[in-house]
């Protein structure tokens, strides 16, 4: 088991010892991950340390995982997959994906 993965199970056992694995809804972390997200954008814009901010959102993602039955390692090699041969250009700093107006 890698660190990460090891950290992702502390993760999850904090949810499942505060009831917010069956205690709570998708819904309701999704709310939850919509407001880091903002914490994480604030920081951005106030070029102030994120590491919180995007340490808090995965926190919450790994919540949302665990209560579909996935864990980070699924989402992000099913993500990868997905944009591994993906084809495209730079646009005013972003990524746009051939075949996207």
């Amino acid at each position: 088991m890698s660190n990460l993965e090891a950290l992702e199970t502390r993760v999850v056992l904090w949810h499942r010892n505060r009831n917010l694995i069956e205690g709570s809804t998708d819904v309701a972390q999704h709310t939850k991950l919509v407001e880091e997200v903002k914490e994480l954008e604030t920081n951005i814009l106030l070029s102030q340390p994120v590491i919180d901010d995007i340490g808090d959102c995965l926190v919450v993602l790994i919540n949302i995982a665990e209560r579909n039955g996935l864990s980070l390692f699924d989402c992000l090699s099913y993500a990868y997959e997905e944009i591994k041969d993906r084809k495209g250009k730079m646009v005013d700093g972003m990524f746009v994906k051939e075949g996207k107006k």
